[in-house]
């Protein structure tokens, strides 16, 4: 029998694998993103955005594509947790999180600013989050504890 995925066990080697392939994804992502704008910014290679009607499609826009692609495979497929293709859909998770969190700063405040420190803030704080899910025990008993109580007031 499949696992709920609301009562997976967060210790979980599988669950610690995902949460490896999403953090990797997410970072490499968001390094290579900071790069080629950097480089496409002071003119070391080709300005490859997109632009549609004089509007610059921002990559955040492709990470919420992607989110929201995987998203609604998981919910129609509902591959096995332990399948190849759901840790290809953990690394397409990552990739989509870290487009959409780059560019934090700008939709969180509606600047084009894309160099803002909320953007870096956003990444350091889901870096810390999937590495506590990760790595940490003590905050996933926490966890289950709030949500264990919260679950039994309502």
């Amino acid at each position: 029998m499949e696992k709920d995925i609301f009562n997976l066990d967060l210790n979980s080697p599988t669950t610690k694998k995902l949460t490896a392939i999403i953090l990797s994804s997410f970072l490499v992502t968001f390094i290579i993103a900071r790069l080629f704008v950097y480089l496409v910014i002071n003119q070391y290679t080709p300005n490859l955005f997109l632009m549609i009607k004089g509007v610059h499609v921002h990559h955040f826009t492709y990470g919420f594509f992607i989110l929201a692609a995987v998203g609604l495979y998981l919910i129609l497929k509902h591959p096995p947790i332990t399948s190849k293709k759901f840790r290809s859909l953990a690394c397409f998770y990552g990739i989509g999180l870290g487009l959409a969190v780059d560019e934090f700063g700008m939709w969180i405040r509606l600047e084009d600013d894309y160099w803002t420190r909320q953007s870096f803030d956003a990444v350091i704080i889901i870096t810390l989050l999937l590495l506590n899910i990760a790595y940490f025990k003590q905050l996933i008993s926490w966890l289950k504890e709030i949500f264990s109580f919260s679950k039994n007031n309502d």
